[in-house]
């Protein structure tokens, strides 16, 4: 039987769904390397494999001591309690040395992004029907929710034509905060200001003027830029 194979086998043998094994998963890594049942999708189609911090709060999250016994296949002969306790001495000798430890890499996560750039299109980059899955690494801020990728040189210096800004989801922003947002169906990147005057967008890129908002303009706010 495949590795694949066992990880859904062992799963489905206690009643377990994939959202409570990644909820248990959670209590053996850090926050921010927590995996989605998408990601155990992939593993039980053996279209991707764990990482070995991975693997290891998989195994212990469906019950198992080593994670060989989930992984690897079983013989009839079985370690007694000295020979597991010999077993964990080599094994610790084994890590002390960078040889044999594997380095860990980054966990990624999968987070939609819209495909309609802002600062140019036609506003509707948060429809459900035109995002792709990405998957992104530490890299990426742990409160980013969602990317869409820049049109222009509006803001920059800080961002560039073609890159990918990462937000969390926000209705309300605070003044001063760079904001993704959709003003009379055009979609746009920019700093929220508010003054006496009223509300305006900034570009960070000072050869653009402001945009004022008036009370006949459609505005709404979709997030704010995190990343």
């Amino acid at each position: 039987m495949s590795w694949n194979d066992r990880i859904k086998q062992a799963r489905e043998a206690q009643k377990l769904t994939r959202e409570q094994v990644v909820t248990r998963m959670r209590d053996y890594l850090p926050e921010e390397k927590a995996i989605v049942a998408r990601t155990l999708v992939a593993w039980e189609g053996g279209d991707r494999e764990p990482r070995v911090t991975q693997a290891i709060a998989l195994a212990k999250a469906l019950g198992y001591r080593e994670v060989s016994e989930l992984f690897c296949d079983s013989d009839d002969a079985q370690l007694n309690k000295l020979g597991l306790d010999r077993l964990e001495e080599y094994r610790s000798l084994l890590l002390r040395s960078p040889q044999f430890r594997e380095t860990v890499q980054p966990v990624l996560r999968v987070l939609p992004v819209y495909l309609q750039p802002a600062s140019a299109g036609t506003g509707q980059w948060l429809d459900d029907d035109l995002s792709e899955e990405m998957e992104v690494d530490d890299s990426v801020p742990a409160n980013a929710e969602f990317g869409v990728r820049l049109a222009g040189d509006s803001m920059s210096p800080r961002f560039a034509d073609g890159q990918i800004v990462w937000a969390r989801k926000a209705e309300t922003a605070e003044n001063g905060e760079i904001v993704l947002c959709v003003l009379n169906d055009q979609g746009y990147c920019k700093k929220l200001h508010r003054d006496e005057h009223g509300v305006s967008l900034i570009s960070l890129n000072t050869k653009y003027a402001p945009i004022s908002i008036t009370e006949a303009d459609e505005f709404r706010i979709m997030g704010c830029v995190v990343g």
